[in-house]
């Protein structure tokens, strides 16, 4: 299993199997705190192979980096690629959230878990001048 994509970004739709994936970034910019981050998207493509057919259990989440202040709260997905009728399939994903409340600058993390694998990326938020 290989997490091929993962990025946030502006927005992303599916299309007969390709992700078209708008405005990857890794910061949001703020004047002041609390901020409302309109929206974005989670983006991931998961490669799995036939040795990796059967239930998963994805987690994703979103939390300030040494601490337990979650930015997007875990939340769990069962999937199942128990039909995969080629020798590799991809999982394409898209986690749409609006209205992101974000309570303060700093480094967050965005975690992708599925079984034993774990892919992160760093989202820096910081503070701008008005």
């Amino acid at each position: 299993m290989i997490v091929d994509i993962f990025t946030l970004c502006d927005s992303a739709k599916e299309y007969q199997g390709k992700l078209v994936i708008v405005g990857t970034f890794n910061t949001i910019s703020a004047i002041q705190f609390p901020a409302t981050h309109p929206e974005l998207a989670i983006v991931a493509r998961i490669v799995m192979g036939n040795q990796e057919k059967g239930k998963h259990t994805l987690k994703i989440s979103i939390k300030k980096e040494n601490e337990d202040a979650y930015l997007v709260n875990p939340f769990n997905m069962d999937i199942d690629n128990s039909n995969l009728q080629t020798e590799v399939g991809n999982l394409n994903l898209i986690f749409n959230v609006n209205n992101l409340l974000i309570p303060s600058a700093g480094k967050y993390v965005v975690t992708l878990e599925i079984g034993e694998l774990v892919k992160e990326s760093t989202l820096y938020v910081v503070t701008v001048k008005q």
